[in-house]
C-alpha cells in the first residue's frame, strides 16, 4: 500500500540532452540507490513543469518529483 509522504529530498541525478534521470536519492538519512526508473512522466504546476519518476531499489518502490522552475526533488509517495 502507497503512502503519501510530500518532503523534500536529495538527488543525485544525471542531466543529458534534455533528459533527467535519478541514481540515487537520500530520505531520512539514508541513500537509496535507484536500481529502476519503473514509469515516468510529465504533469504543469502552474509555469513549470513537474517530471515524475516512479523508482525502484529492488525492494521499494517510490515516486519522486522534479519541478524544473523551483529545481527542487519531492518524495511523492512510498511504497
Amino acid at each position: 500500500m502507497a503512502t503519501e509522504v510530500n518532503e523534500p529530498i536529495t538527488v543525485g541525478a544525471v542531466f543529458s540532452r534534455g533528459t533527467v534521470k535519478p541514481v540515487w536519492f537520500s530520505w531520512h538519512g539514508r541513500q537509496i540507490r535507484v536500481r529502476e526508473i519503473a514509469f515516468s512522466w510529465n504533469t504543469r504546476e502552474g509555469r513549470a513543469t513537474a517530471l515524475h519518476f516512479s523508482v525502484t531499489d529492488g525492494q521499494g518502490l517510490y515516486e519522486i518529483t522534479y519541478n524544473t522552475l523551483s529545481c527542487a526533488w519531492v518524495l511523492m509517495n512510498s511504497e
